[in-house]
């Protein structure tokens, strides 16, 4: 864990629900608590965290728990929900769904819920905010990896994942191995278009494409096609119902596909399969640098699988450093 502290930013990404995001951002202040007092934590996130039961399931959720001199930025209807002692450093003219973005200082130790923006450059906005009340803050963004593209702006990232993504190893596996693929993604060296789209397709020149939905979209794309197309640019989300539609194309083969980032990638295994049989080389426009990957070995009904064996599967797929949440909360 020593070798986050040296990051400026970094984005903590759940593969699901009860991956250990939250818990493993505990484990991340209480060490700076112990061991990086001198290190200031700006802490916010992408969606809500902090309460007491998951919204959706209903199931209990570990708490943030911070220390004092935290910098937090959360919304206006959370403050309430907050039990440290704040200092209002910096009413934000963002929104979140539960109000105004309020950035404030922990001045004791205590329990916060926070909820911040959702959008990328809302989020950038935060960061610069937070810096200028504390410069060489450690800027913490946590969220769901769906929801994860602002870490294509950060300096670092964690990826969470384990048994709440399912209960077979084979499957853990698997997704495991998914997301990695697509958050490693290398970068992309074409010259990109600066222009308002969706997707674009270039054969010789950019061509921008319109259209609202993945299929439209790839009907559209599909016009444009041929047998001179270099590579496409996809601007949102690349699903397996986009590429189905592209796949139905004899010209959708031998050329490179780029993505804002590997977050963007929201495709099955079967899909990226049929993919690499056509040749299609995905990249990047921003890359994103895992520092670790932490394995949560039980979900909240109390299973538990083979922690070891799962974290030596996954070891062998990369060279990022494989870690458990179980040991870490330990201390061992």
């Amino acid at each position: 864990m020593e070798r986050l502290f040296h990051l400026s930013s970094l984005a903590i990404m759940g593969m699901g629900k009860n991956t250990g995001k939250t818990s493993f951002l505990n484990l991340i202040i209480e060490e700076a608590r112990v061991h990086h007092r001198d290190r200031t934590l700006a802490l916010t996130s992408i969606g809500r965290d902090g309460e007491e039961r998951d919204l959706v399931t209903r199931g209990e959720k570990p708490k943030i728990y911070v220390s004092e001199g935290t910098l937090i930025a959360t919304s206006e209807g959370l403050l309430s929900r907050c039990d440290v002692t704040r200092e209002i450093m910096e009413s934000t003219p963002i929104f979140s769904a539960l109000g105004r973005i309020i950035i404030f200082r922990a001045r004791s130790d205590g329990f916060v819920e926070i909820a911040g923006p959702s959008r990328s450059s809302d989020l950038l906005e935060i960061e610069k905010s937070m810096r200028r009340i504390q410069e060489d803050c450690l800027f913490i963004v946590d969220g769901a990896l769906s929801r994860m593209s602002f870490s294509t702006r950060t300096e670092g990232a964690v990826l969470c994942t384990g048994v709440s993504v399912s209960q077979s190893q084979d499957r853990i596996l698997e997704k495991t191995r998914n997301a990695l693929s697509a958050l490693t993604l290398p970068k992309t060296a074409h010259q990109l278009p600066e222009e308002e789209g969706r997707a674009f397709v270039k054969s010789g020149n950019w061509k921008s494409v319109h259209g609202e939905l993945a299929l439209s979209l790839g009907k559209e794309m599909r016009k444009d096609l041929s047998e001179n197309t270099e590579a496409i640019y996809i601007k949102g989300a690349a699903t397996d119902q986009l590429f189905a539609e592209l796949l139905a194309d004899e010209h959708f083969r031998n050329l490179d596909v780029i993505l804002g980032d590997g977050t963007r990638l929201l495709i099955s295994s079967e899909m990226m399969e049929r993919l690499s049989r056509r040749k299609l080389s995905l990249q990047v426009v921003e890359k994103i640098r895992v520092e670790e990957i932490i394995v949560n070995p039980y979900d909240q009904g109390g299973f538990e699988v083979d922690i070891e064996r799962l974290m030596e599967r996954i070891q062998k797929e990369t060279e990022i450093p494989v870690k458990s949440l179980r040991v870490l909360k330990e201390g061992k």
